[in-house]
């Protein structure tokens, strides 16, 4: 019951501060403050009125009680007219006596710290003035009266009924209040929604827009806030018309990305196919000149190893550019069960045949390790990891492959020994054509396009690829689906 009820609180503290409930909170605290404002007053006027009803009555009985002073120290108040609990004390030569009147009607003579109390007033004939005179009975109205014989008559009359009135009036006025606080957060609650719903509406197309995939391929936002809630009536009507003026440009530079990428990816794809042919050729004649190589100078043979591996490395590229814009023009992948221990076997025996000289280890390839993708591009992923870490480290260097997998992911992970990457260069080293050469020993060439592939081969196959470096360990983790 704890637990649930602090996620509650959590839960409550963690909401966002939405315009709607920031207008919704000012207007519940404009109608409190006025509910509290116009209570205050009411309970004072109306306690005033009630002070100046009692005066009335006090100074009425002062009045009676004037008269009726027999002589100098005594008062009767056995007469009938006098209210219950009413207080009349003499004070005459700095002695006080008096009396008041208790609930059966008695006379009960005044106790010598309440004559002390009225000894102490500073009184002024005719003003009334509070004092707290009766155990029990809260605070009196008492005001003196002047006889003729120079006696001074106190009469005083309880506050309490008075007290008993306000405090029931502000029980009353709190309870108002509250309803009105509450009736005034419903209505303000559903104003606000109703004013609001233009702007829910707009919210809704900028979420919508945000679902859509923006990164690559044609994109089409056809999206826009309806037209009655995208008017120049309301500032919230101007937002969503300015909203539809920015998705219509965001379209249009989307539409000219996609066109001027479109005729990027064909001319790429096309030269590349075309170079395919001249460059088979080239690397043919070079094979067929050094069959007479006996026969050619030593610069000559030097110069044709030189044309035949430039060849190949342009092939290479070739290849590369072509299985890139492939990628690029989305072509749908196919999609199987694939071993991919095997895989990684296979690509570490090829490996260890091309750079013997490096020290390569497997980790999780003794059994199956199935995922769905697509076979030939996983391979193609496998092959560009071992040979970025056969290219960019010296002889001797440990490269290690380990495969792990659990029932939603399965984890691809190359780590070497070599000197490691720059801080400044595991940032763009996934863009085409980059290199971090500068940090890493090499021994032979290197397109600068093996990484992006394995980007994009492994984004295609709903994965991600990420790289940490330290000198002395650098690993590339690729994670894929396991289903």
């Amino acid at each position: 019951m704890l637990d649930t009820l602090i996620a509650r609180l959590k839960r409550r503290r963690a909401s966002p501060n939405t315009l709607r409930r920031q207008f919704v909170a000012g207007g519940v605290a404009l109608v409190a403050l006025a509910s509290i404002v116009i209570g205050l007053a009411s309970s004072y006027a109306v306690g005033q009125t009630l002070v100046e009803r009692l005066d009335e009555e006090l100074a009425d009985t002062a009045r009676r009680l004037a008269v009726s002073l027999e002589r100098p120290g005594l008062v009767s108040l056995d007469r009938p007219g006098f209210a219950v609990e009413t207080v009349v004390a003499v004070i005459k030569d700095g002695a006080v006596s008096g009396a008041y009147i208790d609930q059966d009607g008695n006379l009960q003579p005044l106790e010598g710290h309440q004559v002390g109390t009225l000894r102490a007033v500073e009184w002024e004939p005719g003003e009334p003035t509070f004092v707290r005179l009766l155990e029990g009975h809260g605070e009196y109205r008492v005001m003196p009266v002047t006889n003729i014989e120079g006696a001074q008559v106190v009469v005083g009359l309880p506050l309490q009924d008075i007290r008993i009135t306000l405090a029931r009036l502000n029980i009353i006025i709190i309870i108002v209040v509250v309803l009105v606080i509450l009736l005034g957060a419903s209505i303000g609650a559903g104003l606000v929604r109703f004013a609001l719903r233009p702007l829910d509406r707009i919210r809704e197309t900028a979420s919508a827009v945000t679902r859509q995939p923006l990164d690559r391929g044609e994109v089409t936002l056809a999206l826009r806030v309806p037209p009655q809630y995208a008017t120049d009536d309301s500032e919230v009507g101007q937002v969503g018309a300015a909203l539809n003026l920015m998705l219509d440009h965001v379209d249009d530079a989307f539409r000219s990305r996609f066109e001027s990428e479109e005729k990027m990816r064909r001319f790429v794809a096309d030269a590349s196919h075309e170079l395919r042919t001249p460059l088979a050729a080239i690397r043919g004649y070079a094979e067929l000149t050094k069959r007479a190589a006996g026969k050619l100078p030593p610069d000559l043979q030097k110069a044709l190893s030189r044309i035949e591996s430039e060849s190949l490395r342009m092939t290479t590229l070739v290849e590369d550019l072509l299985l890139l814009a492939r990628l690029d023009e989305g072509e749908p992948l196919t999609k199987e069960p694939v071993d991919l221990a095997n895989i990684v076997r296979d690509a570490l025996s090829d490996a260890y045949v091309t750079s013997p000289d490096h020290d390569w280890g497997a980790q999780g390839v003794d059994g199956a390790v199935m995922v769905t993708g697509d076979s030939q591009s996983l391979h193609q992923v496998v092959v560009n990891l071992l040979a970025n870490a056969r290219v960019h480290t010296p002889a001797g260097t440990r490269v290690e492959v380990r495969v792990k997998q659990n029932p939603q992911k399965t984890t691809l992970q190359v780590e070497d020994s070599g000197p490691g990457i720059p801080r400044e260069d595991r940032k763009r080293l996934f863009q085409r054509f980059a290199r971090a050469d500068s940090s890493r020993a090499r021994s032979s060439g290197s397109t600068g396009l093996g990484l992006s592939i394995i980007e994009t081969i492994v984004k295609a196959h709903g994965g991600e690829v990420s790289l940490s470096s330290k000198p002395g360990k650098t690993v590339f983790t690729v994670t894929l689906p396991t289903r």
